[in-house]
């Protein structure tokens, strides 16, 4: 399933890492730091990029909303 993630703070970041490794596609985005975003990626594994709001939510089942 394809997820988008919106926030990569501790609950995006560790909800995100946790679908990918499961085997899930998972778009991680909205970050004041966009190499924070690719640090994430990496760490989930091949199945996790980084990408714009816009990239997360295009062709996403599922969207989460995880900022302050």
């Amino acid at each position: 399933m394809r997820i988008g993630i919106l926030g990569s703070g501790l609950i995006g970041g560790k909800l995100g890492t946790v679908l990918a490794r499961a085997g899930h596609k998972v778009v991680f985005s909205y970050s004041r730091d966009p190499a924070k975003l690719e640090r994430l990626a990496r760490t989930a594994g091949k199945n996790a990029r980084a990408g714009t709001p816009a990239e997360a939510v295009r062709g996403a089942r599922v969207v989460v909303f995880a900022v302050h």
